[in-house]
């Protein structure tokens, strides 16, 4: 039997907050509810991997249990800003998202990956577009918003944690679940 897993940054409360506050806005601004993205659910996907069977699994197990694979830069926290919110993916207004801005060691981080997962023969699911870092708050299924949503935000955020989850597909929604997880250290945490 397969699992649904994918790589992410969890958000951490305080943003989960700002996120909420940011949500009402918009629904009052927009004038109708929409179904957002549970709170507990948002992160910032690193890495789709798509249905991996449980070899495949015990190879990414092996992966985080060595990460940072020699690389002390990638154990720091990432510093990062959430530059706006908007339809996504661009051009296109079936979501809404949050636009984290791009930053070298996050796509360095997403690049080793990759590459250990090449490494490990990992059979998944690869990306064919750029990575364009977002948080996804929600899917709009059919429904249209006429106004325009695009909002400059420049908050700036910190992602602490990698964690490995399981996406269990289910009528009222995804759920996830956490399978492994890394603690990043913070600035403070440095000697």
């Amino acid at each position: 039997m397969k699992i649904r897993l994918f790589i992410a940054l969890p958000l951490t409360y305080g943003l989960k907050k700002k996120i909420a506050f940011l949500e009402k806005d918009l629904e009052r601004e927009i004038g109708f509810k929409i179904n957002w993205i549970k709170l507990e659910n948002l992160h910032l996907t690193l890495i789709f991997l798509g249905y991996i069977s449980f070899e495949d699994f015990l190879k990414i197990e092996e992966i985080f249990k060595t990460f940072p694979w020699g690389k002390k830069n990638l154990m720091k926290e990432f510093h990062l800003k959430i530059k706006k919110v908007d339809f996504g993916p661009p051009g296109k207004d079936s979501m809404i998202w949050l636009y984290v801005e791009k930053e070298k060691r996050l796509e360095e981080l997403k690049k080793e990956f990759e590459k250990k997962l090449e490494e490990f023969k990992v059979d998944y699911k690869r990306e064919e577009r750029d990575f364009l870092p977002h948080i996804n708050l929600c899917r709009l299924k059919g429904r249209r918003i006429a106004q325009k949503i695009k909002r400059e935000l420049n908050w700036g955020v910190i992602f602490n944690e990698i964690v490995l989850y399981e996406s269990i597909l289910k009528r009222e929604g995804a759920e996830y679940e956490e399978k492994i997880k890394i603690k990043l250290i913070s600035d403070s945490d440095v000697i």
